[in-house]
């Protein structure tokens, strides 16, 4: 499969999926338990056991500062939604958690089309590794936002990876440091999300669900090193 071909094609399904996320909901509260599980294990593992070991030998290589962009991604993150929590009140709270969901998506999806870009041009599976937890990241969240009522609007908000596939596809030659900085964001980002908003906290949640997906994710990624 192509290194044009196989971007376009996860960016679509994790496009599709972000489209969905806004129509659908999961129900069921004993699944959701389970999956929610299920998800921050494959989740934690594919960061901690080949995101940032990528990210750190490309940073390493390149120049130390670019670790900096871990931080940043967590940080902004942090910041943003602690802001819309200490400086509104209950009523406006909904409303601005998902203006904050909306815009901060959209971004967050443009950069992941980015780097499905930068992965594809390493291997397939880099590329495919990467989609799977950026997958659950869209479609899973227990933010207190609500949907988007117009679909139009959130038709265009769901082509935001799409659309940062293509942009990355178009500058052919986007700087290693830019890449790089961009998948440290992510990281920043996901680790915020994982461990805020996807391992469920104290009673909550299936601890045999989050092993599976430890072990489930952990065997592919190690497989992937040998093909």
């Amino acid at each position: 499969m192509s290194n044009l071909f196989l971007p376009i094609l996860l960016a679509t399904i994790i496009s599709i999926a972000y489209y969905y996320s806004n129509k659908w909901t999961i129900k069921h509260a004993e699944w959701n338990k389970k999956i929610f599980s299920f998800s921050a294990g494959v989740s934690i593992t594919y960061v901690l056991l080949e995101l940032f070991p990528t990210f750190t030998e490309a940073a390493l290589s390149i120049h130390k500062i670019l670790f900096i962009s871990i931080p940043v991604g967590f940080i902004i993150h942090h910041i943003i939604e602690k802001e819309i929590y200490m400086h509104n009140i209950k009523r406006d709270l909904v409303r601005m958690l998902t203006l904050e969901e909306h815009v901060f998506s959209f971004i967050y999806h443009f950069i992941i089309g980015i780097i499905l870009v930068t992965f594809a041009k390493g291997s397939a599976a880099e590329a495919v590794l990467f989609s799977i937890p950026m997958l659950s990241y869209t479609f899973l969240s227990n933010l207190p936002a609500s949907r988007h009522p117009l679909k139009i609007k959130a038709l265009f908000l769901s082509t935001a990876t799409v659309l940062g596939t293509v942009f990355a596809l178009l500058w052919r030659n986007m700087p290693a440091k830019i890449e790089y900085s961009l998948i440290g964001i992510a990281i920043g980002v996901l680790l915020y999300t994982i461990i805020r908003h996807h391992i469920p906290f104290g009673n909550k949640g299936h601890i045999g669900y989050f092993t599976i997906g430890f072990v489930i994710y952990s065997a592919l990624i190690i497989l992937s090193w040998y093909i």
